[in-house]
């Protein structure tokens, strides 16, 4: 039963092992890894780029029983941000954010539950389109 911190990493494993099939043109802006857009996308050979972070969401006792045997539920949300090029339509943006909800819709990663992903277009954002994808997951400790 992971952590947090194993939660994240099977998570952003898994997001990036299907993206990486579904959508190789999209580089993606790790958590605490430096990511330029200016510089590390290109227009010309890139349909878009992302953004990718894990937060938590809360927790809660999800079992009774003794001391060591109880277990706990913790909660979070996958948030991505894709970003198109202005002028190239919402089309485009549209499209990667469905490829990431399905890559995360109801996926079970090392014990890490992720539940039903919502799009959200935002719009225009410094020089991009943007549309989010929101995914709830949850996984269980034992403590």
């Amino acid at each position: 039963m992971p952590d947090f911190e194993a939660a994240s990493d099977a998570i952003l494993a898994q997001f990036k092992t299907s993206l990486d099939s579904s959508r190789p043109n999209v580089p993606v802006s790790w958590p605490n890894i430096e990511f330029a857009p200016a510089e590390d996308f290109d227009e010309a050979s890139n349909e878009a780029w992302a953004r990718v972070s894990v937060q938590g969401a809360g927790a809660r006792q999800a079992s009774l029983g003794a001391v060591g045997s109880r277990r706990w539920r913790s909660a979070g949300l996958v948030y991505v941000q894709v970003f198109a090029p202005i002028g190239v339509g919402a089309n485009q943006a549209l499209a990667v954010a469905d490829d990431v909800a399905t890559a995360l819709r109801g996926v079970t990663a090392s014990s890490v539950r992720l539940k039903a992903p919502s799009i959200n277009p935002i719009g225009r954002d410094e020089g991009y389109y943007q549309v989010n994808v929101t995914t709830p997951f949850e996984f269980d400790q034992t403590a």
